[in-house]
Parts: structure tokens; C-alpha cells; sequence
């Protein structure tokens, strides 16, 4: 009865459609047949049928669906001649040309060499014109059809043969040392189209340098260095013995020793704080005169410095600092990295802390040093972020919660309705 009653039970509209993905469903591409290349709007999708039942209307429907599929993609694409740029392929170097490219794409992407950094050389009719762009950047305007990248030509002085998209795939993608691999190229691809700027880092095929300066915290200068001290800085330093607590005490040693006054909870716990922690503001810089450089495994070493859209201080000259640095990772061929991998990661990044007023949470997961681990499974990218966090010094027992601002009154308040003073009641 119970089960009876469930099927003659009403549903809503939108029950029992929660499972259905419609993208898993073959569509009915035979609409695209009725196209013309005069009309300007896209037709309306058909009816589908949800539940195959393999008839032969059914799968002469389905082949139907598909010839009309292949038909619309065998289409030749065409360029309009105003805004057609022609690229030219340079096998030895790996990487294409174009002369005078059109189109805002290229305001931020590829990059004119001087006559000594041309794998071409460079005539003074040529120089600052000839621009070369990597393999990333060619696939990338290849698929959408802003770049037409042509074969080097069999007789010198002619034009060579249209290169396919297959083609492009086949000579720009490689699994060496070094080049453009398809996990890397399907992060370049899906942040260029949200938006981004993506530049190779300089870690892209080469051992990480010498860290400089900027991998670590400022020096702290003397108090000659610095000048006077302003009163503010004078005040803190008279009244420092009133804030600041006692040292811990010895492990061997009891918490609690004789004469010792807790005026506050902050003592206390200051007390019992007897695990040390890590800080990265006391780092220390290497010797300037002996450097040393930094050992990764180049799964996890810094790929591309990326820029937020709509970013003014971007320039080709002068990229400076990137808002995001990421490390692109195979995950059918790579392994969770180690503490050993993560902590020579961090040693690369520049030293980038917090802000001072910023929420507790923020600060951990910004922390004193970032990276974007982008681990790639068959296509699918993931980002994770992996920060150089620093618990120990957000300490939750010195937050104080904010008061709310009550209004103060009551009875007897003077002018009050029910008070009985000068100025009120009857």
C-alpha cells in the first residue's frame, strides 16, 4: 500500500529531473543542414528523444545527427582579408613568426627580438617588426582562428601550405626537456580564456637561480640606522615591562614558579605556550657572495606568473610582479610532493607577508609565501593553493571581540517619559 500510494503521490516540476545531465544526451544535429551562410541567427535546437530504444527510426536519426554534424564542422574557415595574420613556422627554434599582426590579442603575447636574439637574424628593414611567439601562444591563436601558421616553404620565396590545427598540435607539443606539454598548455589555455595574463616564468625549463634578496625578510636596521625614535616608539619602549610577559620557563622547570603574579588571561596563556613554532619573518639571508641555488624537481618548480584581467601594470617591457605564481603538476605521473619538494618550492617565491590589518583567516591562507599548485588529471585542472603560513604568531587568546555600542537609559534618565525628575513625567 505504501509503495501504491507513493506512485499516485503528485510530484512537482521539478522532481525527478535532478539526475538527468542533458550534456550526456546525443543532440540532434540535423538542424545545422537548414543553415545558411546568409543568415545571421542561430536556429533553435529540436526535440530529443531521452530514452533510447533501438529502433531503426532511432539509429537513422542518430546517423542522420552525426553526418549533419561532420558536414557543418568540414566547412572551410575562412579569414577576412583586413584582419587575416599569417604566421610562419621556424622548426629549429620551435616557435612561429608573424609580420605586423593585427587584432588586440597581441598587445600582451608574443615578443620582438633584437637582430642578435633572432633565430633569423635581422635586417634593418625587418628590425622591430618580425614578432615570435611561443609554442602556447600559437596554439592558442590557432584555435581561435586569429593565426594562420603556414609550413616553411619548399622553394625559398614562396608561401608555404596552410598548417591544420592537427598539424599545429603535432609540431608545437612535445614531451622533451623542456617543452610545451599538454597539461601545460590546457592551464594556459583555460586562464587565457577567463581573462588572464599567463607569461612563462623563468623556471620554465632551467634549475631555479640564486635566491636573491626579495626571497626574504627585510633587514632590521639599527636604532642609529633609523634615526630617533618617535614618541609613539618611545612610549611602547618605556611601558614595554607592563604589556610584555614573562619568558617561558624551562621544560624541566614547574609552569607555575614561586612569586609569579597572572594579572590576565594573556600571562597565562603566554605561560603555557612551551611548543615552539615556526616564524618565517626570522629568516635569515645567504652570504651575497656565495649564493647558493635552489634544488627542485622540475614538477614542482614555478611554470607561468600570472596577471589579473583588466591588470594597468602589466607591460611587456617591464611584466612586473605577477599576482599569482603557478606550478602546473601531472597527476598520473607525479606523486604528492614532499615537505623537502614544497619547502625548496617556497624558497623560490619572493617575500610577500600579509597585510597587518587583515582578518586571521586571510593571513593564513595568504601567508608570508604562495604558490598554485595546478594538478592536471586527463585534462581536468585543479588549483591549490599552498601558502608559508605561520600559526603560531596569530595568537587567538590576544583577539578581543568587538563591543557593541549599547545606548545607555533606563529609568530616572532625565526627560525620560516615565521618570519622575524635573524635566519629565507629569
Amino acid at each position: 500500500m505504501a509503495d501504491a500510494d507513493e506512485d499516485t503521490m503528485p510530484r512537482g516540476p521539478s522532481q525527478g529531473t535532478e539526475d538527468i545531465d542533458l550534456s550526456d544526451e546525443t543532440q540532434d544535429f540535423r538542424f545545422l543542414t537548414s543553415i545558411s551562410k546568409s543568415e545571421s541567427s542561430l536556429p533553435k535546437r529540436g526535440e530529443k528523444d531521452f530514452e533510447p530504444h533501438a529502433t531503426a527510426l532511432q539509429s537513422n536519426t542518430l546517423a542522420a545527427s552525426r553526418d549533419a554534424m561532420h558536414n557543418a564542422l568540414s566547412y572551410q574557415r575562412t579569414h577576412a582579408p583586413k584582419g587575416m595574420t599569417v604566421g610562419h613556422y621556424h622548426p629549429e627554434s620551435g616557435m612561429a613568426w608573424t609580420m605586423n599582426p593585427k587584432g588586440p590579442l597581441f598587445a600582451k603575447m608574443g615578443h620582438v627580438r633584437s637582430a642578435k636574439d633572432d633565430p633569423l637574424g635581422g635586417g634593418v628593414e625587418e628590425r622591430g617588426q618580425r614578432m615570435w611567439l611561443l609554442p602556447e601562444e600559437v596554439l592558442y591563436l590557432v584555435e581561435r582562428g586569429t593565426l594562420d601558421v603556414r609550413w616553411p616553404p619548399a622553394v625559398e620565396g614562396e608561401e608555404g601550405l596552410p598548417m591544420s590545427l592537427q598539424g599545429a598540435y603535432a609540431m608545437f607539443i612535445g614531451d622533451g626537456e623542456g617543452g610545451l606539454t599538454l597539461e601545460r598548455y590546457s592551464v594556459y589555455s583555460g586562464l587565457k580564456r577567463m581573462g588572464y595574463t599567463v607569461v612563462r616564468a623563468p623556471t620554465w625549463n632551467s634549475p631555479d637561480p640564486p635566491n636573491g634578496a626579495d626571497c626574504y625578510p627585510p633587514l632590521r636596521q639599527a636604532t642609529w640606522q633609523t634615526g630617533l625614535l618617535n614618541s609613539a616608539s618611545l612610549w611602547k619602549m618605556l611601558f614595554a615591562w607592563r604589556s610584555t610577559p614573562s619568558p617561558p620557563p624551562s621544560p624541566t622547570d614547574p609552569i607555575i614558579q614561586p612569586g609569579d603574579s597572572f594579572r590576565s588571561y594573556d600571562a597565562i596563556y603566554h605561560r603555557l605556550a612551551l611548543i615552539p613554532f615556526y616564524n618565517p619573518s626570522l629568516q635569515t639571508q645567504p652570504n651575497p657572495s656565495n649564493p647558493e641555488a635552489v634544488e627542485t624537481t622540475p614538477p614542482f618548480r614555478i611554470t607561468y606568473h600570472i596577471y589579473k584581467p583588466g591588470s594597468t601594470t602589466y607591460k611587456k617591457s617591464s611584466p612586473g610582479t605577477p599576482d599569482f605564481r603557478i606550478a602546473v603538476v601531472n597527476a598520473r605521473e607525479s606523486h604528492p610532493p614532499t615537505l623537502q619538494q614544497l619547502d625548496a618550492l617556497m624558497e623560490t617565491c619572493p617575500w610577500d607577508p600579509p597585510k597587518e590589518g587583515a582578518n586571521m583567516y586571510a593571513k593564513l591562507r595568504h601567508g608570508y609565501k604562495n604558490v598554485i599548485l595546478a594538478v592536471v588529471d586527463q585534462g581536468v585542472a585543479s588549483f591549490v593553493r599552498v601558502a608559508d603560513a605561520a600559526f603560531g604568531t596569530e595568537r587567538v587568546f590576544e583577539r578581543r571581540a568587538k563591543q557593541s555600542g549599547g545606548k545607555r537609559g533606563g529609568k530616572g534618565v532625565r526627560g525620560g517619559r516615565g521618570g519622575r525628575g524635573r524635566d519629565g513625567g507629569r
